[in-house]
């Protein structure tokens, strides 16, 4: 029986920890290859991340600037032509003022003091480039910019058939600027600071990443190949560090059931040897025994044995059911009904006194069948080694509800404070028992959040304690 619950959780740790496990593909992400070996580093990861990073901000970017453009169009164009109306009323003006015959001198002057091409055309010249609305205006005299691209204007000189063009704007002519004052060098290096801006946190953020995950993955492997001493170290990504400690918590609780199921296994084999062996006695003790007298009491030793044995088998699925609870169930507990059921189970000889006290307390949030367990097991053990007074009783400590189970009895030594609560474990021999009371008390106190202790009674004797978590609501109390 606990053989075959040890083999169901050496399953789940290789479910957990192998090689197909979640947690192994979690940890997959820097690619492993055949082997084990990883096929990539964190550069190529970064890579990705990059790229990935680079375009959805390229889209985010383009896409807004564009339907910003699109928004913004109609007035950004009326902006534009109110910038240029007072360069070509200046350009006008010049040519106004110099003779027809002049111009194209003056256009070649005029030239080499502009930044971006500045042309003299015939105004029919214009008419295929241009919408009806705009080839209207540009006859009129006014101010046109080419709706297309924005790249050139046009004003018709008044009282002629010529026109002054400006642009495409995109060519820029420069003469005797350095190169690095260039527009197009100023925007490579703007291009060059966007790309890094993007590539250096990220850079640092994928490989501190990167190295976390390895260092978890190093650990899940020695998991999975049975080192279940191994634990994850810190991380210092704090995306990464809950996963470790998770993954430290869940190979620590691995650890201590299967332990707990291996001590169990042990310590069942042990005990059915001796029952089994009497039993083997008996049956062959059976078969030549005539008297009938003989007989009854070898079928008495007989029956005897196989309620042991029963009664073992009960405490160890009760022992491992509730070692398996990841969680326990919690309700509220009323106290004085669970005292009155305590007080009706036990029936103690005159000699012996049972008093329960409450403090005061009427309810606590516990599971209830677990905590009557617990104390149903702590109250036969009192009785066991008690001499005359056995207390139950539930006062607050601070942030701890505790139950007390006092006796007057001899005792526990001190050295023995911790061994007592083990699997299996009788400081003192008890022909009915198998040491499995105490443990069961130790094993409810933990899934609660709480812990089992023994310390000197003051009647005398030993104070078994059950703290659990709680809210304060009394003075503290000591024994």
């Amino acid at each position: 029986m606990s053989a075959g619950r040890g083999s169901i959780w050496a399953d789940r740790a290789r479910r957990w920890f192998g090689p197909a496990s979640p947690l192994r593909r979690a940890f997959a992400a820097d690619g492993a290859g055949a082997g084990g070996k990883s096929r990539h580093g964190h550069f190529s990861l970064f890579v990705r991340y990059y790229l990935t990073v680079l375009l959805i901000y390229a889209a985010v970017i383009i896409g807004g600037v564009s339907a910003w453009i699109y928004i913004t169009d109609e007035n950004s164009r009326d902006y534009s032509q109110a910038q240029m109306r007072g360069t070509h009323y200046l350009i006008e003006q010049r040519y106004l003022h110099t003779d027809p015959a002049q111009w194209p001198a003056l256009t070649d002057e005029l030239r080499a003091h502009f930044a971006y091409p500045l042309n003299l055309v015939p105004l029919d010249s214009l008419q295929a480039d241009l919408t009806p609305a705009e080839w209207q205006r540009l006859q009129g005299g006014a101010l046109v910019m080419e709706s297309e691209n924005e790249a050139y204007t046009y004003q018709r000189l008044p009282g002629t058939d010529q026109v002054v063009a400006l642009g495409d704007f995109d060519e820029v002519i420069v003469h005797g600027v350095p190169w690095r004052d260039l527009d197009f060098v100023d925007s490579l290096v703007m291009l060059a600071m966007y790309f890094l801006a993007i590539a250096l946190p990220l850079y640092f953020l994928v490989y501190r990443f990167w190295r976390d995950l390895r260092k978890l993955r190093a650990t899940a492997e020695a998991l999975s190949a049975g080192d279940l001493e191994a634990r994850a170290p810190e991380v210092v990504t704090r995306l990464v560090n809950p996963l470790g400690h998770a993954l430290n918590r869940m190979a620590g609780q691995v650890q201590q059931v299967l332990e707990s199921q291996r001590i169990l296994a042990q310590a069942v084999a042990h005990e059915i040897r001796t029952p089994l062996t009497r039993m083997r006695f008996a049956l062959e003790m059976l078969e030549s025994a005539d008297d009938e007298r003989e007989r009854a009491n070898l079928q008495h030793g007989l029956e005897a044995d196989i309620r042991r044995l029963e009664h073992l088998a009960a405490n160890s699925v009760t022992y491992a059911r509730i070692g398996r609870m990841v969680g326990i169930e919690r309700g509220e507990i009323d106290l004085r009904a669970l005292f009155a059921d305590l007080a009706d189970i036990f029936a103690p000889p005159a000699s012996l006194h049972l008093r329960f006290d409450r403090g005061g307390i009427d309810s606590v949030q516990a599971n209830r069948e677990a905590l009557e367990l617990a104390l149903r097991n702590l109250i036969a053990n009192a009785l066991r080694h008690a001499r005359s007074t056995i207390e139950v009783s539930v006062v607050q400590e601070g942030g701890s509800t505790v139950f007390r189970v006092d006796d007057d009895g001899e005792g526990v030594h001190e050295d023995l404070s911790q061994q007592v609560f083990l699997p299996f474990t009788q400081l003192r021999k008890n022909p009915d028992g198998f040491g499995l009371g105490l443990a069961l008390v130790r094993v409810v106190a933990e899934k609660h959040g709480g812990r089992a202790t023994v310390a000197p009674s003051s009647l005398g004797g030993a104070c078994f304690r059950i703290e659990l978590p709680s809210y304060p609501l009394h003075p503290a109390v000591s024994c």
